[in-house]
């Protein structure tokens, strides 16, 4: 029998875990798996749990949250000193599910339907390095107004999701600019220099972001590279007229959008500002990013 070690993150989004665990566990004793269940107690408790945990004779490590109880996930695996690793699997039960939205299993049947059917591959996984501490993200990267959203956000849980779209429009209203140094290498390995003004920098592993923005809509988890999204310095009524295409897609065609595919980056601004990694605040200017190929195994479609 196939034993799958099942990760459930209690407050994620509107502590949807709670809801979906009962029909979870009659779900997959369905299909003869077992399930070895533990609930994260406390904000970096999955990343202790992957880091450290006998994670040998398992079928999968499944995650029951958001993109946030993946990312410890994920930075668990990358820094065990055993180098050891399972394949992930995600039910999604947070607010942005930016990886369940990629890999269309936002539905809770598909992504069971998912885990059961067994088909793997390995994705990329980006390593920023940021005041000598190494953090690892599945994906995005922000600067600008993604990380300050992002910051802003946590305050204000009780607005739901529609927080992310109320407090962008904050941040267009009152505009902040700031000058950014950005060294990049592309596909062939070829450097680049840039240094301009912009709203924001992102990015991306995924091509959602948030709750269902299409930010990075060429996006692919496995094609080596990772896509940078640059907006410039624009009107504001500019900026509110591109923000409705985020959703679709579209912002890429506009001429104040960078759409650039990266290997490794370096970002330089004339102060220290947070980042936005993988929805949680981590990190800071300046710092370092390297992709790293097919470095962990998920259950995919």
């Amino acid at each position: 029998m196939k034993v799958i070690l099942l990760i459930v993150n209690p407050v994620s989004g509107k502590k949807t875990s709670k809801k979906i665990l009962p029909n979870t566990i009659l779900e997959f004793k369905k299909n003869n798996f077992q399930l070895e269940i533990i609930e994260s107690k406390y904000k970096g408790h999955i990343e202790k749990i992957l880091n450290t945990y006998n994670i040998n004779n398992y079928y999968s490590c499944c995650i029951m949250g958001g993109d946030g109880s993946f990312h410890e996930a994920i930075n668990g695996l990358m820094k065990r000193s055993d180098k050891l690793k399972v394949p992930l699997s995600l039910i999604p039960a947070g607010s942005g599910n930016s990886l369940a939205r990629d890999l269309n299993i936002l539905n809770f049947q598909n992504a069971i339907n998912n885990i059961v059917n067994g088909n793997k591959k390995n994705i990329d996984i980006a390593e920023i390095n940021s005041n000598n501490d190494k953090i690892y993200s599945f994906n995005i990267i922000g600067w600008g107004m993604v990380a300050n959203v992002g910051i802003k956000a946590e305050k204000y849980r009780w607005l739901g999701t529609s927080r992310y779209t109320i407090l962008s429009l904050f941040e267009i209203i009152f505009k902040k600019i700031n000058t950014a140094k950005i060294t990049y290498y592309d596909r062939n390995n070829k450097k680049h220099e840039l240094e301009d003004k912009f709203i924001f920098a992102v990015l991306c592993n995924t091509i959602h972001t948030g709750k269902g923005m299409k930010v990075a809509p060429k996006a692919n988890l496995n094609d080596g590279l990772i896509d940078l999204v640059l907006i410039k310095d624009a009107s504001r009524l500019k900026l509110l007229k591109l923000m409705p295409k985020l959703f679709t897609g579209e912002h890429i065609n506009d001429d104040i959008v960078k759409y650039i595919y990266v290997s490794k980056l370096k970002l330089e601004s004339k102060r220290r500002f947070p980042l936005n990694i993988d929805g949680e605040t981590k990190g800071e200017t300046p710092f370092k990013l390297t992709l790293l190929p097919n470095q962990i195994e998920i259950i995919s479609k």
